[in-house]
């Protein structure tokens, strides 16, 4: 599994916890991902990025030295909410959260399945554009 597949599957489990919360007050930390330690290095930069593009919000991302750290009461924007909800251009039939949630419990790359061209990331960026 290249990075950016990496970085898809770590993405998804962050949304897919997410969801799961719905609109309260909680924290996170990787071990919640219940995913493997080689995914780690991969865990603040995406949630830096979900932050960064609008899908969600979060108090303080605190990084402890050895790479562990809590992101304080992450939660989905309206933006987020909404962009779940849409479906994926190329395929017409399934929502964004559906591929999220596939990804995140399958670990499967969207990208290397070929269901949308530049993965979930490249269909997350392009539906939001939309």
């Amino acid at each position: 599994m290249d990075n950016l597949e990496k970085s898809e599957v770590v993405i998804s489990k962050i949304i897919s916890v997410l969801m799961d919360y719905g609109v309260q007050a909680a924290d996170l930390q990787f071990h919640e991902l219940e995913l493997e330690a080689d995914f780690q290095p991969f865990f603040f930069s995406c949630v830096e990025w979900l932050r960064d593009e609008g899908l969600i919000r979060t108090g303080e991302i605190s990084k402890t030295m050895g790479g562990g750290g809590i992101v304080v009461n992450p939660v989905l924007t309206a933006y987020g909410l909404s962009a779940l909800g849409r479906r994926f251009s190329s395929e017409g039939m399934d929502l964004v959260s559906d591929a999220v949630r596939q990804v995140a419990d399958s670990k499967r790359s969207y990208s290397q399945a070929g269901d949308f061209i530049g993965g979930l990331l490249g269909g997350l960026t392009k539906s939001l554009g939309s």
